[in-house]
């Protein structure tokens, strides 16, 4: 799951400019709903609930500040009530039911989110404190009537996974069945080796059409490093071999190229870590070593210890070359993981040190603060531009690595995992919305207004949220919160593949009041984010749904995606047939096909009590073991239903 823009899981392009999670595509002009009329001239009360199946009622109320037009209203963060029951943990997981509807009132603010979230269960308790509600009572009133606009989205939802579910008979889901997915997995994982071994060998990433190389991310061989736990996990050792024989002999982090420090990490620090990790060879954590030796100068050229991200790592004697001051979050906030298993590895401190003093001083500066805006001065310390807030481009594997950060320190840094639980707390009560068609989205906070907009980048989250509640970072009607907006969450993003003329996603979609859920940019890059998060809730829950929306990802690449050479973005899914954009992302290989083939895999391939995935899918073992409150569930494998 990844971004930065330059950076961080931010936008994965083919130019080293751009990090992670970042999307190129152009945002289409604010959505402004039409055809809803508000009290107040600048407010739309949005309320929407999640409910369980059983006796008990999840209901999230969202109140969102639109202000009026040309108001000049001063930027600002409106939360909104949460209402939250105190459910059983599976209840939770049996639950896959939102709805929406307008709040007729809603009373004063709470003074924080988590005062919001506590007040909201108290007043829910109070309205099903009585399994035989009054009809005529005002709250069993209020009651009804969410039921009531709840069942009209659950009966198209039902239709909409009863038809996701009816899968031909050869789509066979037994042991049998997954073990010939995952055979076809690997197969696709060759055959994008096998064009780049040909083509653009040592290269960055290889362009299928033009069968050439293209040095996008600081001529480092990024393919090669990014696909080296892929290959080993995937069992071609053959092309692993080959591999580490390219990096033993040329790479060199120790260039004069610019490059991108946040991608340098996750994909070439990262990918190093991980092969060192799975086969214990000490050439590539030297490798590693050398180039974060490189890199921590950086870490030193500004008061707040924030680095730059485009730099020249090459050494001349004198400080690195950077340029200019303004990072995002992404940027300088996915240095964590890399740099504390170093420091654990080799026993050299000033890597993690380096790292933590970040996160530090972000929780320092700005306490209790749980979202954070997108662009920092790093010298002076202090947030710039629109103040955007969002869990996509430029923001996403910050947050993720919060949550990582706490698990990788045995789940004993409290710091970590309260900053997790903020954030989580802000974005359910600052960012999420429900389409009028019923689709629970995440979407993009600028000034006082939600653009109604899921980026592809955004789509981690489910998973994160899932590994946060089945290892305890939360616990109780808060876990089940979770749990509920992981699942409806991961449902929304697999429709932004399902509903697609091609069957793959765009980069971003956006949500209107007639059509609901659009196309709001229409390449797409061979992004892993979705099937990231079908991993891990199938882990977590046991669905073979999970696996069937997985299996019906892979088809589509297989379908639009394959060309004699590899494989290729498309410039325009909502075409058939769709044309290509000639590069193959070094994380087609690193994440996307890596998730697709621990879909179809055992659970006991790398347990996830056992391994920690970076941002860019690279992997970290656990030592010890993780405690988990909540066993994965796919023990007890739930049939569909």
């Amino acid at each position: 799951m990844r971004s930065a823009g330059p950076a961080g899981r931010a936008n994965r392009t083919a130019s080293s400019h751009v990090s992670r999670r970042a999307s190129n595509s152009q945002l289409p002009l604010k959505f402004r709903e039409q055809g809803h009329q508000t009290q107040h001239h600048d407010k739309l009360v949005l309320v929407f609930f999640i409910l369980v199946i059983g006796t008990f009622t999840v209901i999230i109320q969202h109140r969102l500040f639109l202000p009026a037009e040309n108001s000049g209203a001063a930027p600002q963060l409106h939360r909104k009530h949460l209402r939250v029951e105190n459910q059983d943990l599976r209840e939770q997981f049996a639950s896959h039911r939102i709805s929406s509807t307008h709040s007729a009132d809603i009373h004063s603010e709470p003074e924080d989110t988590n005062e919001g979230l506590q007040a909201a269960a108290e007043d829910l308790q109070t309205i099903t404190a009585s399994s035989d509600l009054d009809p005529s009572s005002a709250s069993s009133n209020q009651l009804a009537g969410h039921l009531s606009n709840a069942a009209a989205v659950e009966d198209v939802a039902k239709e909409a996974v009863q038809e996701a579910n009816q899968q031909p008979a050869a789509e066979d889901f037994s042991a049998a069945g997954l073990d010939k997915k995952r055979q076809l997995v690997v197969r696709a994982a060759m055959h994008s080796w096998k064009g780049y071994e040909d083509h653009a060998w040592g290269s960055d990433e290889l362009q299928p059409l033009t069968q050439e190389g293209k040095e996008t991310l600081g001529g480092l061989g990024a393919t090669i490093v990014d696909s080296l736990d892929t290959l080993w996990v995937m069992g071609l050792k053959d092309q692993f071999s080959r591999a580490r024989e390219w990096v033993s002999t040329n790479l060199d982090c120790n260039s004069s190229r610019r490059i991108s420090l946040f991608e340098t990490n996750i994909r070439i620090v990262g990918g190093l870590l991980s092969a060192y990790e799975l086969s214990q060879d000490h050439m590539f954590l030297d490798k590693a070593q050398d180039c974060v030796d490189l890199m921590l100068p950086i870490f030193q050229t500004a008061p707040t210890g924030i680095p730059n991200n485009m730099v020249t790592l090459r050494t001349t004697g004198t400080k690195p070359r950077t340029y200019n001051s303004l990072v995002s979050l992404a940027e300088y906030g996915s240095f964590g993981v890399e740099c504390l298993t170093l420091s654990d590895r080799t026993g050299t401190a000033s890597y993690a040190t380096s790292a933590e003093a970040i996160y530090r001083w972000l929780n320092k500066t700005f306490p209790g603060q749980g979202l954070l805006p997108v662009r920092l001065n790093r010298r002076k310390g202090n947030f710039v531009g629109m103040k955007t807030y969002t869990m996509g481009a430029n923001a996403d594997s910050y947050y993720e690595y919060l949550l990582k950060m706490w698990l990788l320190k045995q789940q004993k840094d409290e710091m970590y995992r309260a900053m997790w639980e903020n954030s989580m707390d802000e974005m359910i009560a600052k960012l999420m919305a429900v389409s009028v068609g019923g689709l629970l989205y995440v979407g993009i906070l600028q000034h006082s207004t939600i653009q109604p907009k899921l980026e592809h980048l955004t789509c981690f989250l489910p998973g994160n949220l899932a590994l946060g509640v089945a290892y305890g970072a939360v616990n109780g009607s808060k876990a089940g919160l979770y749990m509920n907006v992981a699942k409806n969450l991961t449902y929304t993003c697999w429709q932004m593949y399902e509903r697609m003329p091609t069957g793959l996603a765009p980069e971003m979609v956006t949500f209107h009041p007639k059509d609901d859920m659009q196309a709001g940019s229409v390449g797409n890059q061979l992004r892993p984010e979705v099937v990231e998060s079908l991993f891990y809730m199938w882990r977590f829950t046991g669905d073979v749904r999970y696996q069937q929306w997985a299996w019906r990802i892979f088809l589509a690449f297989e379908k639009y995606s394959k060309v004699e050479s590899g494989y290729a973005g498309l410039e325009d899914m909502t075409v058939v047939p769709p044309g290509h954009d000639n590069i193959m992302q070094s994380f087609w290989l690193a994440e996307t096909l890596k998730y697709l083939f621990l879909l179809f895999s055992p659970p006991d391939v790398l347990p996830l009590d056992e391994w920690l995935f970076n941002t860019e899918a690279h992997l970290v073992r656990l030592r010890p073991p993780l405690r988990a409150l909540l066993r994965p569930a796919v023990q007890h494998i739930v049939p569909l239903v």
